[in-house]
């Protein structure tokens, strides 16, 4: 009888544990920056930081999806000549960053100059990004440094903002803090492997290609997926103004705690989805996740108004019924990630192709024609309604 394959336990443990801390101190800063800034500068805040995440994830995770499964498979010798492979396409990804997030924030400039500006000192984060190596440590299976990574840069991130952010006036100082973590969590990892790897590295060591037609699909599909998760808080921005966009942006940040989580679990299960033997641990995580997510949800109902009533000032009033509107969009997350994850590492891409544009195009139009009508309630309402959408077609597509 075959050995039955194990979960990953070990590697969650660790990624998780990390990416908890993490997130607990995300969390204080989250909410020291809602209650300082208030609720106009916080809605500039949320809206740029949206704008950067979406530009940072359409661009990097096809590539970092793609080097997690190639990094599952490599030789010690042949990792460090990888990395150095993948530091120069990143290094042209991160330059396109760049110049989209500055013509935005030209763009953006001409109505807000608080906007322009802070959307420039987000940008900057791009350039630490070209060397980032975080996905490599997930396909290596080596946590203990992605724990490190995740803890460190929140404890950099928290500690600046409670330092230097006291007011309103203090949005510039808040973006540049966040530039400034991404900085040093990614020197840190890139020194590690480096430590490493580079003095066991073999010139000529057989590594994979960098091919253009699988990464560019899969950034195709990513950059698509990301939509409906972040094109909400824009449309609120756009549509209802500043104050509306920081009374969402109070409810999604609560909500976008719990789905990174599960988001960053999912590259775990990616990595041991491309060694085989996938389709039991598939099956039995399905459940695991749809568990984990219905459990955040109904805390998250239950308990809105008392977090609100705990944790934000009288400015934000309303903001509890934006959460109970959107909260069940993390009954679906941990599901739909862990099933993306397996399509991803069995190269079930082009079969997810016509699921995913459908499930994004009724999901963007959905959010955008709620928001309409009824603001930051009707962008949570419709959040959850594409999730719903994109869950289900992504099991179909994952069959």
């Amino acid at each position: 009888m075959p050995e039955r394959p194990k979960l990953p336990i070990k590697e969650l443990a660790l990624v998780w544990g990390g990416n908890l801390s993490s997130k607990l101190m995300m969390f204080v800063a989250t909410i020291y920056l809602a209650n300082k800034l208030e609720v106009e500068g916080f809605g500039i805040y949320s809206t740029v930081f949206a704008i950067t995440n979406y530009i940072s994830l359409a661009l990097f995770t096809g590539l970092d999806t793609y080097t997690t499964r190639e990094s599952a498979g490599l030789r010690e010798e042949a990792v460090w000549p990888f990395a150095k492979k993948l530091f120069k396409v990143r290094q042209k990804l991160g330059d396109l960053a760049v110049l989209i997030t500055a013509v935005l924030a030209l763009i953006l400039g001409r109505g807000s100059r608080e906007t322009g500006m802070t959307l420039i000192l987000f940008g900057l984060s791009f350039l630490p990004l070209q060397i980032s190596c975080v996905n490599m440590f997930y396909g290596l299976e080596w946590p203990a440094p992605i724990a490190l990574y995740f803890f460190g840069g929140r404890v950099v991130f928290l500690a600046l903002v409670l330092l230097f952010v006291k007011d309103p006036g203090g949005l510039y100082m808040a973006a540049g803090a966040f530039t400034a973590a991404i900085l040093l969590e990614n020197l840190y990892l890139f020194f590690r492997l480096s430590s490493r790897y580079s003095k066991v590295a073999k010139q000529g060591a057989a590594l994979p290609d960098f091919k253009a037609k699988p990464i560019l699909l899969l950034t195709f599909l990513t950059a698509l997926l990301l939509l409906h998760e972040n094109l909400p808080q824009l449309f609120v921005f756009l549509l209802k103004g500043e104050e509306k966009a920081g009374l969402y942006a109070s409810s999604f940040r609560l909500i976008y705690t719990a789905v990174t989580f599960a988001n960053l679990g999912g590259f775990v299960f990616l990595a041991r989805f491309s060694k085989g033997n996938s389709d039991s641990n598939y099956q039995r995580s399905r459940v695991y996740s749809l568990v984990l997510g219905i459990a955040f949800a109904a805390a998250g109902y239950f308990f809105s108004d008392f977090v609100y009533s705990l944790l934000y000032n009288d400015s934000y009033a309303g903001g509890a019924a934006v959460m109970r509107s959107g909260v069940f969009q993390m009954a679906l997350v941990p599901l739909r990630v862990l099933v993306w994850q397996y399509i991803l590492a069995n190269g079930r891409l082009k079969k997810a192709l016509i699921p995913l544009v459908l499930g994004v195009l009724i999901s963007v139009g959905i959010t955008c024609w709620l928001t309409a009508q009824a603001g930051a309630l009707g962008a949570a309402r419709g959040l959850v309604i594409g999730e719903a959408v994109l869950t289900a077609l992504l099991l179909f597509a994952g069959r």
